[in-house]
């Protein structure tokens, strides 16, 4: 991918932009959680948590502040801060500098004004999967299996989506390979997406091929289908079908592949619950290092008594067939539960807000907005 195409998409975007009036929106989120798990993991650390693998102690899971701007047809979006969130996030990331403390970094706009096609360049989040990477905007604060162990967390790139009907979108994109900001040594990555969306429902499913291997070829091919539903005004929920593929550097391949659902319930304004529950098979140890089949069972509970302050607290159950040896754990064990509480605290200030729909939203976006979340670049919301 040419280093020049995202800088020649903000000279036509902004030139397209003109003089209108910008829309600016700053938005700060801190979260801290504490994380108790039994039996205890080596070193305090138990990875299929996610963002709060750190347990047995208090943790800044993030302090994230990000800045959008929108002038109708153009615009940017910048997200960044500290805390465990980007350390994790951004770990294995062959670029140590200043992208550490960036999780996303793109422009934004609609350059036809004859068509319906929206385009983003830059550092995103990746379009894999039902969650996003911030659990203020899920349903669980504690990331699935299939989230952490199955999907990419985000890409360098370009993508596109077009509006092809008022419920049917396209989209493709053209990324630098996964989780990383220097490419996969040259080697790119093609996406495909589509989305149907009813009134209570919406269906999207995505194609990702590419290679992946930092030395040789083996391309791997991820297929992922999210069905999202609110039946009632307080109840929303998903559910996803991951499968993946890759070749091997020689030969034979990897596999893994899963299935989950979510689902939230708002019985009263203030309160949420969350019960997910998920099923993840590494049939070769690719993702989680161990020949193994995973399932886990989480339940959130929600507690919101201001807009700009989020608390909860959640428990979870993870299985295996694989024992957890000595090796692991002090004890062998094929079950492991885990409590988590935490505390969220937004803040959100916008100038001239105008709301915009978005063709780029997330997966989740049908389930997220019936949870009353913030979505897209173009919805600018007083917490």
């Amino acid at each position: 991918m040419s280093g020049y195409s995202p800088f020649i998409l903000v000279a036509v975007i902004l030139a397209r932009a003109g003089a209108q009036e910008p829309m600016i929106q700053a938005t700060a989120v801190a979260q801290t959680n504490y994380g108790w798990t039994t039996p205890a993991a080596p070193g305090g650390v138990e990875p299929s948590l996610g963002f709060v693998s750190q347990t047995r102690q208090l943790r800044l899971t993030e302090a994230t502040f990000s800045l959008i701007g929108n002038w109708e047809r153009a615009g940017f979006h910048v997200d960044g801060g500290s805390g465990d969130f980007y350390r994790l996030a951004m770990a294995g990331d062959s670029w140590k500098g200043p992208n550490r403390y960036i999780s996303q970094a793109y422009v934004f706009g609609t350059p036809f004004s004859s068509l319906p096609i929206r385009i983003e360049a830059g550092k995103f989040f990746s379009s894999v999967g039902a969650e996003v990477p911030q659990s203020v905007q899920d349903f669980n604060t504690s990331r699935s299996l299939l989230f952490w162990y199955g999907s990419p967390l985000y890409h360098v790139g370009i993508r596109a989506s077009a509006t092809i009907t008022s419920k049917f979108t396209l989209g493709a994109q053209l990324l630098s390979g996964c989780n990383t900001t220097g490419g996969a040594h040259g080697h790119q990555t093609a996406t495909f997406t589509t989305a149907w969306t009813g009134k209570h429902w919406s269906w999207s499913q995505l194609y990702m091929g590419g290679n992946e291997k930092p030395v040789g070829r083996g391309w791997r091919h991820l297929s992922d289908a999210v069905i999202t539903v609110s039946p009632f005004r307080k109840v929303a929920g998903y559910i996803e079908l991951l499968a993946a593929v890759e070749t091997r550097v020689g030969s034979s391949s990897d596999r893994w592949y899963g299935v989950a659902t979510a689902w939230q319930v708002s019985p009263r304004e203030q309160w949420r619950f969350s019960p997910r529950l998920e099923w993840y098979n590494d049939v070769t140890g690719a993702t989680t290092g161990h020949v193994q089949r995973l399932e886990e069972l989480t339940f959130t509970a929600e507690y919101r008594p201001r807009k700009w302050f989020i608390a909860r607290m959640e428990y979870r159950s993870d299985w295996t067939n694989r024992s957890y040896t000595h090796e692991d754990y002090r004890q062998d064990t094929r079950r492991k539960e885990t409590m988590i509480a935490g505390i969220t605290l937004l803040l959100s200030h916008g100038w001239n807000p105008k709301p915009k729909d978005s063709t780029a939203a997330p997966a989740m976006a049908g389930a997220r907005k019936g949870a009353g979340f913030p979505l897209d670049d173009g919805e600018f919301k007083e917490f």
